[in-house]
């Protein structure tokens, strides 16, 4: 989106909504817009809207869909709504998740709806960052300023802010206990796909060809121990934890930028080119036809294909 902060003012053209500045957390595939909401009454909020959020499903690429955006939520920023969404969201969190201590140590301190420093405001905690998706994936909308000054302090750091938004549906990982992993790794008889290999056995792991990044709350499903062979190999493939990660950034960096990945930095695509297709959504079920072709999608038939095609082109 390719505009000032003082030609998306005029755009909006609403004195209510006093827009700052445009951010991203490219690590987490996240834009804002920072703004305050004035209320008639005189009651204002301050703080970053999400508007490329992958946890909600919500991507806003033209500066005309985030002015409709913003008009849309601002009546939630009232001192009356957010009373609402406090009392509510407390409530919920002491029915249903009191079992979640931890996460809850840190719901509890967001929910005063100010800006919390992870090193001095929030729960001390070494996987913080853990607990915080987890709140993500519940369906809360947070937003993130990796480099906000600390009150008080001559210093930087990390915060998170809980956005009063209506909570969206949960999302999350896949489950997938010990014994499936273990039946994943024998059905695909212990070969890590990306070397070709038996050799390094320990470590393997079965990746999601699916990347968990263009899931969303339809897309995730259980993966029960008796799973049919035919299914695992469908959906998973095996590699290494260093592979897993260097698979994770690939498909970040496709998910941002609409240019998929290469394998060993062959271009070659055994459907499509390195371009993300216009016709398919960046996000949800339908938007694994997105990744087929790709090398990392599928190393196996990528592989295979490869090999195909230079045989029918010696």
């Amino acid at each position: 989106m390719e505009i000032t902060v003082e030609e998306f003012s005029d755009l909006l053209d609403n004195k209510y909504i006093i827009v700052e500045a445009f951010r991203e957390h490219s690590k987490a595939s996240e834009k804002y817009i920072d703004v305050t909401f004035v209320q008639k009454d005189g009651y204002s909020w301050k703080g970053s809207i999400p508007y490329f959020y992958r946890r909600t499903g919500l991507f806003i690429e033209t500066a005309n869909d985030l002015v409709d955006y913003l008009n849309e939520i601002y009546p939630h920023f009232t001192k009356t709504e957010i009373k609402k969404f406090q009392a509510a969201e407390k409530k919920r969190w002491n029915d249903e998740m009191s079992g979640k201590k931890t996460t809850k140590g840190f719901f509890d301190n967001l929910l005063d709806l100010d800006w919390k420093s992870v090193k001095y405001d929030l729960p001390n905690n070494p996987n913080w960052a853990r607990r915080i998706q987890d709140i993500k994936e519940f369906g809360y909308t947070l937003a993130t300023d990796t480099r906000r000054q600390v009150n008080g302090k001559y210093e930087t750091d990390t915060h998170i802010l809980l956005v009063p938004l209506p909570k969206g549906g949960v999302t999350g990982y896949e489950v997938m206990s010990p014994a499936f992993k273990a039946k994943a790794i024998a059905v695909m008889e212990s070969i890590n796909v990306y070397e070709c290999s038996k050799a390094n056995k320990h470590g393997l792991l079965p990746d999601h060809k699916f990347p968990e990044i263009r899931w969303d709350e339809e897309t995730r499903a259980e993966n029960p121990d008796k799973m049919p062979e035919k299914e695992i190999k469908e959906k998973f493939q095996l590699v290494d934890n260093q592979r897993n990660q260097q698979k994770r950034e690939v498909c970040r960096k496709c998910f941002q930028t609409g240019k998929r990945g290469t394998l060993y930095g062959i271009n070659f695509f055994y459907e499509g080119n390195e371009n993300w297709p216009n016709d398919i959504p960046k996000i949800g079920k339908n938007a694994e036809k997105g990744c087929v072709g790709c090398g990392w999608y599928d190393i196996q038939k990528w592989r295979e294909s490869l090999n195909q095609f230079i045989e029918e082109n010696k």
